[in-house]
């Protein structure tokens, strides 16, 4: 496994159900405050930083959503033609369907995903009991739902299910479960994360099928014991060295290409222990990566 000095291009979007700066909108930016950028360039890293924001000024979560999501596929897709990686701060999963359809767009190589989360983010607009589109990210990444929405996004086709790695999810609902045990995704709860042999073979698999992968975390995946990331975190969840080591674990089978960091909720972290974390995971996520031009 090779550390890198890379040229990053730091995407921050704002924004959480169509609001900005509102519950987990607020952590892009205040992770930027804390020094994100600043933290890469430290490593060596140059960073070039971007916030992304939707153009009409009236806003609704479906709209917006996806029109953000449409911002965030042309600003990854810029730095990867350009030779830089791009990281993605975001209030919602969601906008990895973006980061996705720039890196389909950018390769002509198979794109794979590794999504670690407290959640399956496996409902549809049919079985999601919260009506929250957020909870439908990654039934989006892979065509369940929403498709005519997905194909608006330049780039996006819907990744294969197999091309899936679910890591740490532990509080999925009853409709979300035999969809995922039934689906082509490997989920890994908390336990088989924990058991290394485990996470190799869920990650030979994936290099079987992947040339190049998206690295998401949406930050409740770490134990609320921590800090708690936002008001959806849910007990038995991974420490910050178990989470580094699936990353790692995962740069030494498939090429990252680009990565997220979703759904951070300052006013849960009044004492700022997962705002670390998140940098420490920020700074190891960019210094794994490898732009696409040499993938």
């Amino acid at each position: 496994m090779t550390k890198r000095a890379n040229a990053v291009q730091l995407l921050r979007v704002p924004y959480d159900s169509g609001r900005a700066e509102a519950r987990m909108g607020a952590g892009p930016s205040a992770l930027t405050r804390a020094g994100a950028g600043d933290r890469l360039r430290a490593r060596g890293h140059s960073v070039c930083e971007q916030q992304l924001d939707p153009t009409p000024e009236w806003r609704a979560e479906l709209k917006t959503a996806f029109e953000l999501h449409r911002q965030i596929a042309a600003a990854a897709r810029s730095a990867h033609h350009e030779g830089r990686v791009p990281l993605l701060l975001s209030g919602n999963c969601s906008g990895t369907i973006g980061m996705l359809a720039a890196l389909s767009a950018a390769t002509s190589r198979r794109v794979g995903l590794v999504w670690l989360d407290a959640h399956g983010d496996f409902n549809t607009p049919d079985t999601d009991p919260y009506g929250f589109l957020d909870g439908q990210g990654l039934a989006m990444v892979v065509g369940r739902c929403w498709r005519t929405l997905t194909a608006t996004v330049p780039g996006f086709t819907p990744l294969p299910e197999r091309a899936v790695v679910l890591a740490g999810a532990r509080d999925v609902d009853d409709q979300e479960a035999p969809a995922l045990r039934d689906s082509g995704i490997t989920w890994l709860d908390p336990s088989q994360v924990r058991d290394m042999p485990t996470v190799q073979e869920a990650v030979q698999r994936l290099a079987d099928v992947a040339d190049v992968v998206h690295v998401h975390v949406d930050l409740d995946v770490h134990d609320p014991t921590i800090a708690p990331a936002n008001g959806f975190a849910a007990p038995n969840g991974l420490t910050a060295n178990e989470v580094h080591e699936v990353i790692r674990q995962l740069a030494e089978s498939v090429p990252i290409a680009s990565g997220t960091l979703a759904s951070y909720d300052p006013s849960y972290d009044p004492a700022g222990r997962m705002r670390d974390i998140a940098l420490d995971l920020l700074a190891l996520i960019a210094e794994l990566t490898t732009t696409t031009a040499r993938t």
